[in-house]
């Protein structure tokens, strides 16, 4: 099989602005601090591609490029979410794994359960448009970037990416199905049953779409959680396994962004920005609070725009770059890490 970016196409043009969100289970607040730094430097991209946690951030960001309208109500409609929303409190997930082994003597499908993601991101939309149901291709028109939401498909064993006539919100759930921590999504997609799990098990940094598809040669690749640091023992089975698969989603990013820079070399064009926000963010899981999402995209927000800033990474014809004091800060002063790796 030829590798999936063989050549750089020739007409890839380094106005085309492309954003890339990585997948990362609750830090997709970092995420949105990261879409509402690109709205305030006014980088407006021609696409987006998301996976998991990233589709959902994509998603916000695609929604209203310019003003940030989606950003807001994503963040909004995530106090609505919680460990308990989701299935995920201690208690739910001995009492579900014990009813499961008593019952049918197996292991759950899922510890948790992440459908309430679909309501969700429909109360976001209609906030914002309102419809409550939007399909992919609703994306791409009505000052709204196109959006590429990508999942794996769990009998092909391959990274997909859901067609124009797929229901935003049911793809978002599907992308987001952690293996292990949320059951497989089946849904029928342009006529065909497919059974989908989280796209950052096949791809977790999606580049590649963004060169090939919409010949992007601006790229912006945006990475939250693990980024090579090393680790603790793990504290049980469960987080032996998340840990692990950090591990393993990491390493699959670097390359995909190490691949597309090797090709943008041979190419003598085209360029791969890592964006890393490194915090500190005190997110430890999905039950989030007003307080908390508010100072987690703040200084997401002012991180990612010093550092664009600093590294003199605007794209060739956005506006003239924001002055680093003029980033806004909501809720009171705050550390900057200031370097992202």
């Amino acid at each position: 099989m030829e590798p999936y970016l063989t050549n750089v196409p020739p007409d890839v043009d380094e106005d085309r602005v492309g954003i890339s969100y990585s997948g990362g289970g609750p830090l997709l607040l970092i995420e949105l601090g990261i879409a509402q730094a690109f709205v305030d430097l006014k980088i407006v991209p021609v696409a987006i591609a998301g996976v998991s946690a990233g589709a959902i951030a994509g998603t916000a960001h695609a929604l209203d490029p310019t003003g940030g309208a989606g950003i807001e109500a994503a963040a909004k409609a995530l106090l609505t979410v919680s460990d308990h929303k989701l299935g995920l409190t201690k208690a739910e997930i001995v009492a579900k794994v014990l009813s499961s082994l008593l019952s049918a003597q197996k292991l759950p499908s899922g510890l948790g359960d992440n459908a309430p993601v679909h309501d969700m991101v429909e109360g976001a939309f209609k906030e914002v448009t309102g419809r409550p149901r939007l399909i992919v291709g609703d994306f791409g028109k009505d000052s709204r970037t196109k959006l590429y939401i990508g999942a794996t498909d769990r009998h092909q064993c391959e990274r997909y990416w859901f067609p124009d006539s797929a229901e935003v919100a049911r793809a978002l759930v599907a992308s987001s199905a952690i293996p292990g921590v949320f059951p497989p999504c089946r849904m029928t997609v342009s006529g065909n049953d497919g059974l989908f799990i989280d796209g950052g098990v096949a791809q977790n940094q999606p580049l590649s779409k963004l060169v090939l598809d919409e010949k992007c040669g601006t790229l912006y690749a945006c990475a939250v959680g693990y980024d090579g640091e090393a680790m603790r023992d793990p504290a049980d089975a469960l987080d032996n396994a998340l840990s692990s698969v950090s591990i393993i989603t990491h390493e699959s990013s670097r390359l995909e962004q190490a691949y597309v820079e090797c090709k943008f070399a041979q190419a003598g064009k085209g360029n791969v920005y890592h964006i890393h926000p490194d915090g500190p963010f005190a997110i430890t899981s999905f039950t989030f609070t007003e307080t908390l999402i508010r100072e987690v995209i703040d200084l997401a927000c002012r991180q990612t725009k010093d550092w664009i800033n600093q590294q003199g990474w605007m794209p060739p014809t956005a506006p003239e770059a924001v002055p680093l004091t003029a980033v806004p800060v909501s809720s009171g002063e705050r550390p900057n890490g200031g370097r992202l790796t």
